[in-house]
């Protein structure tokens, strides 16, 4: 159970490290696909609900001091309410985690280790998250604080030193597919900020409540830019999204970085910080599922549940059975459960949390007046 606290940079890094590792795979290819030459403007637009969203999350949870949506369930619902939400959280937190583990390690076979079987390259990874689990949450954040700087700044310079292979006409017709694809269907691509789910679970965790708005604000506005950068790259380089769906199409771009006959196939040494950012990524993940098993269940020190839940992730990892079905998963299953269980159903439990909050002030405000009479 996660009982350290954060400080403001430690909550934005983890919030980050969220997105950031959906837009090292198919995060940008994906709303390529959705919105064609639109999508610089499309992130654009769906950074600003981003940031709204944060807005309204911030001002439902100002009457929740370091509570987390669980606790706020519970006060909306009884046991059972909150019972109910933590088992929803703890699968699309898992299954998330699975999903994206199976696309890296999917790419990752194809790409160094065609003859390996995805089996053995998924129990590697899962035997680190577990190391990982052991040395406790305070640990996993801080060396985030090291790993994430080191992995934007990885993503800015595919960008830079790929400026040359830029060509911008592809940015044309600047609508794409029109206004319904860019601004109505396209609203569909506020699954990009996925990270938002975590926002809910934070408050408890910081040393200072303050810092929760910020950490929101700043956590959102660096996403957007990376996430703008890194679908800008690959739209201004590939011709077509299909060329570089085999594998993760930031790795393509950074195979086309060159400087001079001594600085070539630099792309090894970025899948290797992306494969570190994975590591991260998920260890954050099943943090945060034992946290919510110890929340719904009341056991106090879960450290016995590492081995269980780390195969559990291990065994989600290998049902799809190809990289294709990964993709349906990743593009479909994953971004219509983060748009309703993250931006539909949770915003909604906490209005009427509110709700009842309010009501009950104002029964017991009513109360006092009686009283007062009384007297």
């Amino acid at each position: 159970m996660i009982q350290t606290k954060m400080g403001k940079i430690e909550g934005i890094f983890l919030v980050l490290t969220i997105i950031i590792n959906h837009i090292i795979l198919n995060l940008p290819s994906e709303i390529i696909s959705s919105t064609s030459s639109a999508a610089p403007i499309n992130i654009i637009f769906i950074s600003i609900l981003a940031l709204l969203f944060v807005f309204l999350i911030s001002k439902l949870l100002k009457k929740f001091p370091e509570l987390d949506i669980l606790d706020i369930s519970e006060f909306l619902g009884g046991k059972w309410l909150k019972f109910a939400f933590g088992t929803l959280f703890f699968l699309y937190f898992i299954v998330s985690g699975s999903i994206v583990l199976r696309c890296f390690t999917g790419n990752l076979q194809i790409i160094y280790f065609p003859k390996t079987h995805i089996a053995f390259l998924l129990f590697l990874l899962v035997v680190a998250i577990g190391f990982a689990l052991k040395f406790g949450f305070s640990s996993i954040s801080k060396a985030n604080l090291i790993i994430m700087p080191i992995v934007l700044i990885s993503i800015l310079f595919v960008f830079i030193a790929n400026i040359d292979n830029f060509t911008i006409l592809r940015m044309t017709p600047i609508l794409g597919n029109g206004f319904n694809s860019t601004f109505l269907s396209g609203m569909s691509n506020l699954f990009a900020f996925s990270g938002i789910a975590y926002l809910y679970f934070i408050p408890p965790m910081l040393s200072n409540s303050k810092h929760y708005k910020k950490i929101g604000y700043i956590s959102m506005i660096l996403s957007a830019v990376f996430l703008l950068l890194s679908t800008s790259t690959i739209l201004f380089i590939f011709p077509f999204v299909a060329e570089t769906q085999e594998v993760f199409p930031l790795y393509v771009a950074s195979r086309f970085i060159e400087f001079g006959r001594f600085f070539q196939r630099l792309d090894a040494f970025f899948l290797l910080i992306w494969i570190i950012s994975l590591v991260s990524y998920l260890s954050i993940v099943a943090s945060f599922c034992l946290t919510i098993i110890c929340k719904i269940t009341k056991i106090s020190y879960p450290n016995f549940l590492i081995p269980l839940l780390c195969f559990t992730i291990f065994c989600l990892g290998l049902l799809p059975q190809n990289i294709t079905q990964t993709h349906f998963l990743e593009t479909t299953f994953y971004k219509y459960i983060v748009l309703i269980l993250i931006f539909g159903i949770s915003p909604l439990l906490l209005l009427l949390a509110n709700f009842k909050k309010a009501r009950l002030k104002k029964k017991a405000g009513k109360g006092e007046e009686i009283n007062e009479t009384t007297a």
